[in-house]
């Protein structure tokens, strides 16, 4: 080939390649993508993505935009010059409209109790672990119920009992690289781990019917019913929404929009319950907790679980004094998850508490004697209820309450014992626990009684006449005797036999010297008793004398 030929062609094809340049540059000014960007509007939905190393516009639009050319309408709306080179770190505004879709996958990861989904005909198909969702899909929790629902990202919902929550959107943007996620809680309680690998771009909204939480961290609880929406952020950044306006509650802050009005102000929420000193053995049902006075806190929520992840919810209730009481748990191992409630029903942080239950088989009720009795027999009869299949129990007599005095500990296959050792006057202590009748093994006895005590006072004895002399002068009778015992007193009677006449005369609190009117002269009977303080009466002593005229 001449080489002028050679120069010719070559002349031509740069000239062709000029006119490719240009008719591709013209193909995208025309393209549709190029009105997408002028037609943008501010606040249309977008991604906001953090550019990472080896990123370039160019390579972006074919990794993650429906159509890979619409780079250029990210390459303006960003106002960055070189497409190839970004700096690392540059949040990259990014329309939803653009970006590449596909339906985001949830699952159910626990089910317990009555939970299930929702249908339209209000009936409820159980759902269980592992089982996939769709967006639309309405999901209820009855009581003591919980569900949790594993999403996209990895954020983890866990309905509380009580609740109802439609999944509206489930989207996943470029093959995961952002997921978008729109919960509807219609009513009740649900407590998230959003976002926990922390990617950029992803977000989650939980709608309520006054209020939207939309979430820029973590953990947070969301409350709402048709009036009202409450929101505590425990990690991270929750945006609250209302009345169209927002407030950012930080971790640790709490907040709540009532009757649709703006959200009030963050506040602090309320720090775990001291939980050290409850008790960690229980022996007792109900079980009750007396929770220990907290700054701020006008109520308790407690729930019971047989795990320490509390995915099975075995009671819950809420108090409004400091006792916590949960219903009739089986023996065995539980653990307590209880938070504080102020003024505003905002609720703080949680406390866990391990105990130990072992009430079974019930202790009997203490029938007599009752507490902090006196008894007068010097061989009292104790008395209790009977409990269902126990057919023995154990009974302990002490000096003391904590029962390292014992006088008598023995097995009793009735509900009555009548002491036989002579008791000393003094306080007594008496406790008793079943014992199962299926067996005789000693770990098959239940819990004692509280101590139950008594005091054992002895009858005033027959008082000591023998110096006791009585004189007459005219119509009046002059008695003189020994005093009484110290705490004691006399109660005497006058009856005269010989005219059959009873109580002629009669007194008490008297001392060693008394007297009293005649009514008639003639043999008379007197008889003469010690009272104490509780006004038992002691037996008679009787001295008999005959009254005539001085």
């Amino acid at each position: 080939m001449h080489i002028s030929s050679f120069y010719m062609i070559r002349r031509s094809f740069k000239t062709v390649s000029i006119l490719l340049f240009f008719a591709f540059s013209v193909q995208q000014i025309n393209h549709p993508t190029f009105a997408a960007e002028v037609l943008f509007k501010e606040n249309e939905p977008e991604w906001r993505y953090s550019v990472r190393p080896g990123d370039n516009l160019i390579r972006f639009g074919k990794q993650h935009l429906i159509n890979p050319n619409d780079w250029l309408v990210l390459q303006k709306l960003n106002h960055i010059k070189n497409p190839r080179h970004m700096q690392l770190g540059k949040i990259l505004r990014v329309p939803l409209s653009l970006v590449k879709q596909l339906p985001a996958p949830a699952e159910i990861v626990l089910a317990s109790g009555q939970a299930g989904i929702l249908k339209a005909d209000k009936s409820v198909q159980p759902v269980t672990a592992g089982q996939q969702l769709t967006a639309g899909t309405e999901l209820i929790t009855g009581e003591n119920s919980k569900l949790n629902i594993k999403f996209a990202d990895g954020s983890i919902v866990s309905m509380q009992p009580k609740s109802t929550m439609k999944l509206d959107t489930l989207s996943m943007y470029s093959g995961g690289g952002m997921v978008d996620t729109k919960l509807r809680l219609q009513q009740g309680k649900v407590e998230t781990e959003a976002n926990p690998e922390h990617l950029q771009g992803n977000q989650m909204q939980i709608i309520t019917p006054t209020a939207v939480a939309a979430i820029r961290g973590t953990k947070f609880r969301v409350s709402a019913n048709d009036v009202s929406i409450k929101q505590e952020t425990l990690e991270g950044k929750v945006a609250l929404m209302a009345a169209g306006q927002e407030v950012a509650v930080d971790k640790g802050f709490g907040s709540l929009s009532e009757g649709g009005n703006a959200p009030l102000p963050p506040v602090l929420l309320l720090p775990a319950p001291a939980t050290g000193n409850l008790p960690i053995k229980l022996e007792a049902v109900p079980v009750a907790f007396n929770m220990p006075a907290q700054e701020g806190a006008v109520a308790w929520l407690g729930k019971v679980s047989n795990e320490p992840q509390f995915n099975r919810i075995l009671d819950e209730q809420l108090s409004l004094g400091s006792n916590l009481r949960f219903s009739d748990l089986p023996d065995g191992k539980y653990y307590l998850k209880v938070r504080a409630k102020d003024k505003q029903g905002l609720e703080g942080y949680d406390a866990t508490h391990e105990f130990n239950l072992s009430a079974r088989p019930f202790a009997p009720e203490v029938v007599a004697p009752t507490q902090a009795a006196t008894v007068r027999e010097a061989n009292p009869e104790l008395t209790w209820t009977k409990i269902e299949h126990v057919n023995e129990y154990l009974l302990e007599l002490a000096r003391d309450a904590d029962f390292k005095q014992l006088l008598d500990s023995r097995r009793v296959p009735d509900t009555v014992y009548k002491i036989e050792r002579n008791l000393e006057p003094g306080q007594y202590f008496w406790r008793l626990a079943s014992i199962d009748s299926a067996t005789d093994k000693v770990q098959d006895q239940g819990p004692y009684t509280a101590a139950s005590s008594f005091t054992y006072k002895a009858k005033p004895n027959k008082p000591d006449i023998s110096q006791l002399n009585v004189k007459v002068l005219r119509n009046k009778a002059y008695v003189r005797t020994i005093n009484p015992p110290e705490g004691l007193v006399y109660e005497a009677v006058l009856q005269n036999e010989v005219n059959k006449q009873a109580n002629v005369w009669h007194a008490t609190g008297l001392n060693g010297e008394f007297d009293f009117l005649l009514k008639e002269y003639g043999q008379q009977k007197l008889l003469l008793r010690l009272v104490d303080t509780d006004g038992v009466t002691g037996p008679d002593a009787v001295c008999e004398f005959n009254a005539s005229p001085q």
